[in-house]
């Protein structure tokens, strides 16, 4: 049966003759007798290989599709996901609201995530799936059938362009030479949290810094504290204070 269903296409019905040696052999098995020919009708419905990777069909690309997205981005965007015959699994156009993701943060399965790269703003592409880089081959209790190939048409409505691997938060200018006597504003030699919080985030209002889209501003504020305050008393001094890389073009405390 291995042998014979090599070369099949998705659609082909054929019969397969399989002698006893190719087969169950002179003892045979259960209600197969020993010695047995067997006769296989089949008609091959679906296949995939795990070594296939996603299928990309652009169907519209704006004038001006200069700015691709990548890894860290922030999308908003648009979906309808069905099977390969036809039926639907979800739209948010029917829901009326977009899907967001921060790019490469493994919020969605793998395929898709890599289907939404290198899009621009307004594109609509169709991306097909294999069961490998979807849901595998338990699928989703209730919604995905195992081992189900997906095909989502999308189209990208938002892109927020992320900042450099590794960073959180990062200057649009140069960097204050006096940044914690900034921070510090009652000047005691103390930073607490609220001030922290208080000077990032009016760094950001001013377009200064600029915070990871996509994700928890309070969240990361409270890490980039977090990672200032080395000995944990809740409090940064000037001796704790310093920036991540003082070699980079772009510093993030």
């Amino acid at each position: 049966m291995d042998e014979g269903l090599l070369g099949v296409c998705i659609g082909e019905k054929r019969r397969i003759v399989v002698p006893p040696h190719l087969g169950y052999g002179e003892e045979g098995r259960g209600n197969i007798p020993g010695s047995a020919v067997l006769v296989f009708d089949i008609h091959v419905i679906d296949f995939h290989n795990p070594s296939d990777s996603i299928s990309i069909t652009s169907h519209y690309k704006p004038p001006d599709c200069s700015v691709l997205s990548k890894k860290g981005d922030y999308l908003k965007y648009h979906y309808n996901a069905s099977l390969l015959d036809g039926t639907l699994l979800d739209s948010t156009w029917n829901l009326g609201k977009t899907y967001n993701i921060v790019l490469g943060s493994g919020q969605v399965v793998l395929g898709m995530d890599m289907g939404l790269r290198e899009m621009c703003v307004g594109e609509k592409r169709t991306v097909i799936i294999p069961p490998h880089l979807g849901y595998g081959e338990a699928g989703v209790d209730g919604e995905v059938p195992g081992s189900a190939v997906l095909v989502f048409d999308i189209e990208l409505l938002e892109l927020v362009a992320g900042l450099p691997e590794g960073y959180m938060f990062i200057w649009n200018g140069e960097v204050s030479p006096n940044l914690f006597e900034e921070i510090d504003k009652d000047g005691n030699g103390e930073v607490l949290l609220e001030e922290f919080s208080e000077y990032i985030h009016a760094q950001v209002a001013s377009g200064k810094g600029k915070l990871a889209p996509g994700f928890d501003a309070e969240l990361i504020v409270k890490n980039m504290f977090t990672n200032q305050d080395r000995n944990g008393d809740g409090k940064v001094t000037a001796e704790e204070f310093k920036l991540k890389d003082q070699e980079a073009k772009h510093d993030e405390l």
